[in-house]
C-alpha cells in the first residue's frame, strides 16, 4: 500500500515527477518546452505552493494561474485534448507513488480546473474579441 500526501514534501514529489515528463511529451510538453520554454526553476516553486494552497489550504501561493494559460493560448492555442493529455499524466503520476482520499482529492481538484480551464480556452478560440 501507498502512502497518501501529507506534507509539502510530498507535493514536491510529485509536482517533480509529472514535470520531469514535460520533455518527453510530443503534446502537453511541447507547449512548455517549445512553445513557453518554461524556466522548471521558477515554474516549480510556484506549483508547490499552488498545490500546497489547493490540498492544506497554506497561503504561501500568490499568483493568477489563468492568466499565464490566457497569455499561452494567443501564442499556441490549448485545446481540451491538451487538457486530457494533461489530465492524463497528472492522474497517473499521482497514482503511481500515492493513494488515499487527499490523493483522490488531487486528482478531483485537478479535473476541475482541467474542465473549466479548457472551456474558457475553447470559447476564446472559437469566438477571438
Amino acid at each position: 500500500m501507498k502512502n497518501d500526501i501529507t506534507s509539502k514534501a510530498d507535493i514536491k514529489t510529485f509536482v517533480d515527477a509529472f514535470y520531469a515528463k514535460m520533455p518527453s511529451d510530443d503534446m502537453v510538453g511541447k507547449v512548455f518546452m517549445e512553445v513557453m520554454h518554461v524556466d522548471f526553476s521558477t515554474h516549480l516553486p510556484k506549483m508547490y505552493d499552488f498545490w500546497e494552497m489547493l490540498l492544506f489550504q497554506e497561503t504561501a501561493y500568490k499568483g493568477a494561474p489563468m492568466r499565464p494559460h490566457l497569455q499561452i493560448n494567443q501564442i499556441h492555442p490549448i485545446t481540451p485534448a491538451h487538457f486530457e493529455r494533461w489530465l492524463s499524466m497528472f492522474r497517473e503520476t499521482l497514482r503511481d507513488l500515492f493513494e488515499g482520499p487527499k490523493t483522490e482529492e488531487a486528482i478531483t481538484k485537478a479535473e476541475n480546473i482541467a474542465a473549466t480551464w479548457a472551456y474558457k480556452l475553447d470559447y476564446l478560440t472559437k469566438n477571438p474579441a
